[in-house]
């Protein structure tokens, strides 16, 4: 759960104005108010609602990457191209085919010495999330392009 608090917090601290501002864009009385959701002072807690609205407010995914993370999984943006062509889902291959190869070469030198240390694991998993977000979006391209009616 602390990647779902780090998010949350880290959501705040990336506008300007940091914790007030995100208060008021949420309508609380103050910024010891969303404080106290944060650190759950008397059983107070950010809700799911308030935690989706705070990443409509900062313009962030942060809250669905860090609850994907708690379940072992990674969050996917999809694209939200209304126009494009063959050649973007050919491009979308291609960066697929890189990330992989990152992957590959994160993987070898992580594994070169025999054992995983805790940065290395982390990168491993950045390189599983940028692998798996572009196998989703080359997905969701070629529904969009080759789907009647999409």
């Amino acid at each position: 759960m602390d990647n779902i608090k780090s998010a949350i917090k880290a959501m705040c601290q990336s506008m300007s104005g940091g914790y007030a501002a995100m208060a008021a864009a949420l309508g609380l009385s103050s910024r010891a108010a969303l404080e106290n959701r944060i650190y759950e002072v008397k059983g107070q807690r950010v809700s799911t609602e308030e935690a989706m609205m705070m990443q409509r407010i900062a313009d962030s995914t942060a809250f669905a990457e860090a609850v994907a993370a708690e379940l072992g999984g990674v969050f996917v943006p999809l694209p939200e191209a209304a126009e494009f062509a063959e050649e973007d889902i050919q491009a979308a291959f291609m960066s697929l085919s890189e990330a992989v190869g990152e992957l590959v070469g994160d993987w070898r030198e992580a594994t070169a010495d025999g054992e995983l240390s805790p940065a290395e694991m982390r990168r491993l998993r950045e390189a599983k999330r940028r692998v798996c977000s572009h196998a989703a979006a080359i997905v969701a391209l070629t529904r969009k392009y080759y789907t009647a009616g999409e």
